[in-house]
């Protein structure tokens, strides 16, 4: 049924290694764009448990940054053993949307082993290590990932993929706090106390 469809792209150049190519390039961001909408689907339907998972993951390490910053490290192994587990569910749970984003991935390939399958492509050059004959996947793979890429980088550039983004987003804007900002010095740290020797002989007869 999927057939006239996913073989259209493959005939838009009469050059044989340009309509490949060009095929294989379409098919790839059907996959894309089919596996992206399916994730934000996902995305939003689950905001819910993706947005307590995301919060306590922040709320557990933005304590745990402040037990050290205290010096408490009683607390700190205890809060901290909770932001793993918080980690964890966070982790897991986004690990869970991104397979959605591939799930066209394995069909096409699938698609693409009934047609190509066990076809030896002859590449015009010998590549080291591999030769000068190929099956489609030398191809595909690698066009894929690139698709991927173009596309994530070119969609967030226009304003409806914004709203998009926004629509299935999840959690609140809270944002954890780096250990880093541990070695940044307090704000009282710069106040010197009254008559402090590096105060000139002016600021001393002044006081």
């Amino acid at each position: 049924m999927f057939d006239p469809l996913l073989i259209w792209g493959f005939r838009l150049l009469d050059s044989p290694w340009g309509g490949f190519l060009t095929g294989l390039a379409v098919l790839s961001l059907l996959c894309v764009i089919t596996g992206d909408v399916t994730s934000h689907l996902a995305r939003r339907l689950n905001r819910g448990v993706y947005g307590r998972y995301r919060d306590e993951m922040v709320h557990q390490h933005n304590l745990s940054v402040q037990a050290l910053k205290h010096s408490d490290k009683d607390a700190y192994k205890a809060v901290n053993r909770q932001a793993h587990e918080a980690f964890g569910k966070y982790f897991f749970s986004q690990a869970g949307a991104f397979t959605l984003s591939i799930w066209p991935l394995p069909f096409a390939m699938a698609w693409l082993d009934i047609r190509f399958g066990g076809v030896p492509l002859t590449l015009p050059f010998s590549v080291p290590g591999v030769g000068d004959s190929v099956f489609y996947p030398f191809f595909f793979l690698p066009i894929y990932i690139a698709v991927r890429i173009i596309y994530g980088r070119t969609m967030r550039r226009f304003g409806f993929y914004q709203r998009i983004l926004t629509w299935s987003k999840h959690g609140d804007d809270t944002q954890m706090v780096p250990f880093i900002d541990l070695l940044k010095p307090s704000s009282g740290d710069d106040t010197r106390p009254e008559g402090d020797p590096s105060d000139g002989p002016e600021n001393a007869t002044r006081k």
